[in-house]
């Protein structure tokens, strides 16, 4: 008769157990996190999903099962009651808070997600005389308006368009003529 119990409180507590999944795994603006099944629990308060607030530099948190990590810093996680809502947790993409460089100074940009990070500035061609191409900046330089290709280059990541190199044209001319002048 106690073995028939214990089977039975057994099946019961198994019974009992919610099963659900969550969105998971590394949110790094490269790897997208994916669905997993999560452990079975008979805690109702486990039954939840956590993942990054939707703010700049999300890029920190994880996707997963369970409540927020205690020791996550303020602000940065939150979590959601999946007893009826599987993946509750919906994947938003990293959000990065970025520079370029514009007049040779660190211009912050809006904040964006991975793909989205582009600075433009000239090219090393000579004879480029727009001072808006020559100081570079945020954005793509299609968005900046300028088109030629020859003259403005784009880049993809945090500070890429050190303006340091668009004074090449103007340093070969000017050292020819200091050196012609002496």
């Amino acid at each position: 008769v106690m073995i028939k119990i214990a089977v039975l409180c057994a099946f019961l507590a198994f019974a009992a157990a919610t099963e659900f999944s969550c969105i998971s795994g590394a949110a790094d603006g490269e790897t997208v996190p994916t669905t997993a099944d999560c452990p079975n629990t008979t805690v109702d308060a486990d039954v939840k999903c956590y993942s990054p607030v939707a703010t700049v530099a999300n890029n920190t948190v994880a996707y997963g099962c369970g409540p927020c990590a205690s020791d996550a810093a303020e602000g940065t996680c939150v979590d959601c009651d999946a007893s009826s809502d599987n993946n509750c947790n919906e994947y938003a993409p990293p959000i990065f808070q970025w520079s370029c460089y514009n007049s040779s100074k660190l211009e912050e940009c809006d904040p964006a997600e991975l793909g989205d990070i582009n600075c433009f500035g000239p090219t090393n061609a000579t004879g480029i005389t727009d001072t808006a191409l020559l100081a570079g900046g945020c954005g793509t330089c299609a968005t900046a308006g300028f088109t030629d290709a020859t003259k403005c280059e784009d880049c993809a990541f945090d500070k890429c368009n050190n303006s340091a190199a668009a004074l090449v044209p103007f340093l070969a001319p000017l050292l020819a003529l200091l050196f012609w002048l002496q």
